[in-house]
Parts: structure tokens; C-alpha cells; sequence
């Protein structure tokens, strides 16, 4: 049962982590842009608007941070097989 906890750990943590910033199905990002309407002219929304668009530093995760936990949990579940095979073999 501890190995089981063991091997799933990194996936469970990877893909907690991915939902939680968003699960965004792309890759990651350095900077998140915002977009804001301003009117044209100060205080006369009816002439109409332009798109602001600013840059904000911030790590966004992408879809590589649930695979990297994947593969982690594949390596341990493989070291952990050929350990249990190889103990096996050295007392036989």
C-alpha cells in the first residue's frame, strides 16, 4: 500500500497542481495578457472603444506539468517492479 502512495504521489500532485492554476490544454506560459475596454475619448463610451492589452510575468502550467507527473510515477513504478524482481531472484 505505501508503494502505491508512493507511485501515484507525483501524478496526483502534478494534475492537482495543472486544475488547480486553470487546466489549460497548452503549453506553459511566462506572461498572461489582460485585456480592457477604454473608451476613445475619456467619459464617452458611445464613440466607441479600443482593446487595452497588458502583459503580466506570472508561470501559467500547461499540459506538460500532469505528463512530467506521469512519467515520474512510470519511473518509480518500473524502479519499484525490477527492485521487487530483482530481490526475488537474489534469494531463489
Amino acid at each position: 500500500m505505501k508503494n502505491f502512495f508512493l507511485i501515484s504521489a507525483p501524478l496526483v500532485f502534478t494534475v492537482g497542481y495543472w486544475v488547480f492554476d486553470g487546466a489549460r490544454v497548452s503549453l506553459w506560459a511566462n506572461k498572461v495578457e489582460t485585456r480592457e475596454e477604454i473608451p476613445v475619448i475619456e467619459g464617452m463610451p458611445e464613440l466607441g472603444t479600443q482593446t487595452k492589452v497588458t502583459w503580466k510575468e506570472e508561470f501559467v502550467c500547461g499540459i506538460e506539468t500532469p505528463v512530467f507527473g506521469l512519467v515520474l510515477s512510470l519511473v518509480l513504478f518500473t524502479v519499484l517492479i525490477c527492485k521487487k524482481r530483482g530481490l526475488k531472484n537474489m534469494f531463489s
